[in-house]
């Protein structure tokens, strides 16, 4: 099996079920998914589709940063959009957030995600050396 480093951090959702806010092999880093959900576990936070936006992207940095690692060094993005109209406002608050080169990126629109929540995000990231 291959060696991996669980990252845990509270300045994001700590997990209360069976995942792992990310793992790192060597240089490559793998987050779960995240929503707008506040770190102190009391769900997703107020403010609409921008705030959840930015609350996820800001729990991504948070486990990222726990890892080493910014947001400078994802290379891929996967997100979910629960009303994929709402697609250019979602490229928007992720262009604050990435900076050319952007990551690849993969959006789809599904049906629900957990909580009622309208968008999450989960990133691939690597490191320029490996970190043990």
């Amino acid at each position: 099996m291959a060696q991996l480093d669980v990252i845990l951090t509270e300045a994001a959702p700590v997990p209360t079920s069976g995942y792992s806010q990310a793992l790192r092999h060597g240089n490559l880093l793998v987050t779960s998914g995240y929503l707008g959900t506040a770190p102190d576990g009391s769900g997703l936070v107020s403010g609409g589709f921008e705030a959840e936006a930015r609350q996820a992207l800001d729990n991504i940095r948070a486990v990222l940063e726990e890892a080493d690692c910014a947001l400078s060094d994802v290379i891929r993005v996967n997100v979910s959009l629960t009303d994929i109209k709402q697609f250019a406002a979602m490229d928007a608050i992720y262009c604050e957030y990435f900076s050319p080169p952007y990551p690849s990126r993969n959006t789809i629109g599904v049906r629900e995600l957990w909580g009622g929540a309208q968008i999450g995000f989960d990133v691939w990231a690597v490191l320029d050396a490996a970190v043990s």
